[in-house]
């Protein structure tokens, strides 16, 4: 028996989907072959700073007491707790940990989202429910389509091939609690107010001062350009100088504009060209999110939570990428994803080029793609659709059998 661990509902429902029929339990799926549970995201949280005090400085009551004799604290070892306040995470947990350690489960599987993230969350659960070594697989999926799952089920790897990406995980976890734990608290005592110091928001903050600064200090100038609009067979046509004058300079202006405006300006030359328009890159997360920003003003968090539902329905590919290009071992699955594209009337082609397949361009994630699954306009919300539609308008624009021809 294989006991498969997701990271949240979601993704387990979609497991269940690629490898078969399965009976629902209290907190999992089974049948004769498989276990499949889940997490609900981070179950385990890193230590307060009062746990790692000697047992007779840790306050009675069991609360935080914050404290600038506590402070700084860099533990030795970082330990993990299971999250308080919650009754679902605590019932969960015994789940996962009643599943691993049953005498007939001989393999477990990581099937965390394919991130540092998703790696170490799951890792945790193990480490934290099992009560004797078994193998440890990772299944690691792109996407969630049915399809893929079968795939990356037969193909999963040991755990320890992707040490080096829980490594990176837990270090930007205690990188993370270090510098937000310890600063919001010293900030906080020395101000008597809530200050929350943390890694991502002090810079975010700190641009936000430092444009607001530049835009108060701002002290415009005035100066004249020259500007004309004439009428040349039937077209308006804006001429603009290339000189400009102070604001002390106006007279000169106007003399410049008198002198130029006695004069006629004669085409003597005419060019035009072909050019064949390379489209835009396939997209990564933040190439995405800046097109939605500027086109459709859709606020970068609400496009990510709408690629994260579209690839959790196993519409799209996995959306926190920062890749544009396709890893080259995906060759065969973009084949049929374009037979099914090309079904829906795009004119698209198969194209074996290094400006789209590139591993050294990759660093876990291919770029955003269409799946398999395409769905219908009805099943998708107006905001899905948009982010959608933009996922596979560009798609096909990669891979679109003409050419596009501009005259300049």
């Amino acid at each position: 028996m294989i006991a498969i661990i997701a990271e949240k509902p979601s993704l387990a429902r979609n497991i269940v989907a690629g490898l078969g029929q399965m009976n629902k339990k209290n907190g999992y799926f089974e049948n004769s072959e498989y276990i499949v549970t889940w997490a609900f995201g981070h179950l385990f949280s890193l230590s307060d700073v009062e746990d790692y005090l000697p047992e007779d400085e840790k306050p009675k009551d069991g609360k935080q007491k914050w404290t600038m004799e506590n402070l700084p604290c860099f533990p030795d070892n970082f330990t993990f707790k299971l999250k308080n306040g919650d009754d679902g995470v605590k019932k969960q947990f015994e789940v996962i940990k009643y599943l691993v350690n049953r005498a007939d489960v001989t393999e477990i599987v990581n099937a965390g989202d394919s991130d540092r993230e998703g790696e170490i969350i799951v890792r945790l659960c193990v480490k934290n429910a099992l009560s004797a070594p078994k193998p440890f697989k990772r299944l690691w999926l792109p996407d969630q389509t049915p399809q893929t799952v079968k795939k990356a089920f037969l193909e999963r790897k040991d755990e320890s091939e992707y040490e080096n990406l829980a490594n990176e995980g837990f270090a930007r976890t205690y990188v993370d609690w270090l510098y937000g734990v310890n600063l919001t608290r010293f900030v906080t005592l020395k101000t008597g107010s809530l200050l929350r110091v943390g890694r991502v928001i002090v810079p975010i903050v700190k641009t936000i001062y430092d444009r607001d600064t530049e835009i108060e200090n701002f002290k415009p100038e005035v100066y004249y350009a020259l500007v004309s609009s004439v009428e040349t067979n039937g077209e308006i046509v804006e001429l603009t100088s290339k000189y400009k004058f102070n604001k002390d300079e106006k007279k000169k202006a106007e003399i410049c504009c008198e002198r130029m405006n006695k004069l006629e300006a004669i085409v003597t030359d005419k060019k035009s060209k072909k050019e064949t328009l390379a489209p835009g890159k396939l997209y990564s997360l933040t190439k995405l999110q800046n097109f939605l920003g500027k086109k459709y003003k859709m606020p970068m968090e609400k496009s990510l939570a709408i690629a994260q539902k579209l690839y959790e329905n196993g519409y799209l590919s996995y959306p926190r990428t920062n890749s544009e290009y396709l890893a080259t071992n995906e060759k065969s699955k973009f084949k049929e994803i374009l037979e099914s594209v090309k079904k829906l009337g795009y004119p698209v082609t198969f194209k074996d080029k290094k400006t789209i397949f590139d591993d050294s361009k990759i660093e876990s994630h291919s770029a955003l793609t269409p799946t398999y699954k395409i769905p219908s306009k009805k099943d998708l919300s107006e905001d899905e659709f948009t982010v959608y539609s933009s996922v596979l308008r560009r798609f096909v624009a990669v891979f679109c059998a003409e050419d596009c021809i501009a005259e300049k």
